[in-house]
């Protein structure tokens, strides 16, 4: 392929994709009921501190936009529970999404096409390239967010211990009951996981709604299966008038318990994955020892 027929076929490609996407922006918008009734809702108020999730007010504002004038068939779901632990909103999800896309709409055609100039290549490898790249980084915010809710989890987890054994320490002391134990113990830690916590029990107060419901609705809006098995029993010494303090202390110390099979397997888990570069590193280093005795046995 000659180079002015190259620069033919570039050319109809941009004049082509400038009339898909002026016809696709002149279009009739059909917006998504649910994203406009989430737009025209109350925000989420603030919460302080929280779990690093990554984004930033720039992927807020290219969310925002591309949730109003993108149609909605292009967007998937949204892992709202991942969303809800990291503190992430679903503009600056959808943002981050969009971002990563563009950096390799942009990013790969400059260094594939220069690579293709010095190497001699046709530009189908670089637009081919551009393709893929850009689905990869379509889908490695999902990988992202998965793995940053995970290691968000498994924090709240280790405060959940340290929250147990202080609620189990207040329910024990005499004349304290089971709401002021939870807003006790909430009160007394500093991170993310007992302020979260500490905000639904101190709004019950307020809404009317038990204490233990309000924890049970967090872990269910969040994903926290630990947390759904506290509320129930702390609803079982506060509907019953149980002494729950023994359930309680048996409950953190199998917390703890797991989480340190956790730490352990993760452990185990980087260690095998270290054991193939070793072998390829002892391999290699085993070949440049007896690789000139071999080559002087052959030649005599």
């Amino acid at each position: 392929m000659t180079w002015s027929l190259q620069l033919w076929v570039l050319a109809g490609l941009l004049v082509g994709g400038g009339a898909a996407l002026l016809v696709w922006a002149l279009r009739p918008a059909h917006p998504d009921l649910a994203q406009a009734l989430t737009r025209l809702g109350p925000t989420t108020p603030a919460r302080s501190p929280e779990p690093a999730a990554g984004h930033s007010g720039w992927h807020d504002r290219v969310g925002l936009w591309a949730l109003r004038y993108l149609p909605a068939g292009v967007w998937r779901t949204a892992p709202d529970k991942d969303l809800q632990v990291l503190g992430m909103t679903q503009r600056a999800y959808y943002g981050e999404k969009v971002s990563s896309v563009l950096v390799a709409l942009v990013g790969v055609p400059l260094v594939g096409g220069l690579y293709s100039v010095l190497m001699g290549l046709p530009l189908v490898v670089p637009a081919l390239a551009t393709a893929v790249m850009a689905g990869v980084a379509w889908l490695l915010p999902d990988r992202r967010i998965a793995q940053s809710a995970q290691r968000a989890r498994v924090d709240f987890r280790r405060a959940l211990s340290s929250y147990i054994d202080l609620v189990a320490l207040g329910r024990a002391a005499g004349g304290v009951g089971t709401r002021q134990a939870m807003e006790t113990g909430a009160a007394l830690g500093q991170s993310w996981p007992f302020e979260r916590m500490g905000t639904a029990v101190v709004r019950s107060r307020y809404s009317g709604v038990p204490p233990w419901d309000a924890l049970s609705e967090l872990a269910g809006q969040q994903g926290l299966s630990d947390l759904e098995d506290v509320a129930d029993t702390l609803r079982l010494a506060g509907e019953e008038g149980a002494q729950v303090f023994a359930t309680l202390r048996a409950r953190s110390s199998a917390l703890r318990n797991a989480i340190t099979t956790s730490d352990r397997a993760a452990v185990n888990a980087k260690s095998d994955r270290l054991m193939l570069p070793t072998l390829v590193m002892a391999g290699a280093f085993i070949g440049v020892v007896i690789t000139p005795a071999i080559f002087r046995l052959f030649a005599g």
